[in-house]
């Protein structure tokens, strides 16, 4: 299948499961590209501020400190593990632009707080859904709530497409920006395809029979 049409099934069905429509949604090689993306289509820059979990991984924050931007640490709840809402505004400034809502072990934060606390300080909110794929908050799926999100499909996510990245944008303005930017993606090369290829195999032929039967 040539990579367009591909792009076009993904997009489809991930657009006919989150309800959401597929001009909305786009394709990245990782999780964390699609949120270096959102971050541009921001429009973030040296000097702003990102307010996100602690407890968190790097691939989430280098790509805030890439655009010479700078990560500003919430403390968790520890009911939780997600952001404690009660000590974000603590840490605004007059240089936050983003507050980053991680959905720690594929369970949102505490979305209705993070839009009160965002709305009053004019701050874009991103839902970091990597863990995320298939879950709910309040009835509505992850990822479709925000300003933006993103998603991971690689190996160990909730569904994998071998390696991958989906961002989702609300915001018709993100939309906008994330279409220019998705456009000038780089292709995978012949070498990269039959790696994946190889690796796909793998997985089917190898990881499902060898674990799934420990079942």
């Amino acid at each position: 299948m040539k990579t367009e049409n591909f792009s076009k099934l993904l997009k489809d069905s991930i657009s006919k499961y989150l309800d959401i429509d597929a001009p909305c949604i786009f394709l990245f090689w990782k999780g964390r590209v699609g949120l270096y993306a959102i971050l541009k289509a921001i429009d973030i820059k040296e000097g702003d501020e990102v307010v996100l979990h602690a407890f968190t991984c790097v691939v989430a924050v280098n790509p805030i400190i890439y655009l010479g931007a700078k990560p500003v640490y919430v403390d968790i709840d520890p009911l939780t593990l997600n952001i404690d809402h009660k000590k974000i505004e603590e840490k605004i400034t007059k240089k936050s632009k983003v507050i980053l809502a991680q959905n720690t072990f594929g369970l949102s934060s505490n979305l209705d707080a993070i839009f009160e606390i965002a709305n009053k300080h004019n701050l874009f909110v991103i839902e970091d859904c990597a863990h995320g794929f298939g879950g709910t908050y309040k009835g509505k799926k992850n990822g479709t709530i925000s300003d933006a999100s993103f998603f991971s499909s690689q190996w160990n996510k909730p569904f994998s497409t071998g390696i991958g990245g989906i961002a989702v944008a609300k915001n018709e303005i993100i939309a906008q920006k994330l279409k220019e930017i998705e456009a000038k993606a780089v292709k995978p090369n012949l070498k990269e395809k039959i790696m994946l290829k190889t690796l796909v195999e793998i997985k089917k032929g190898f990881l499902n029979q060898k674990f799934i039967g420990l079942h």
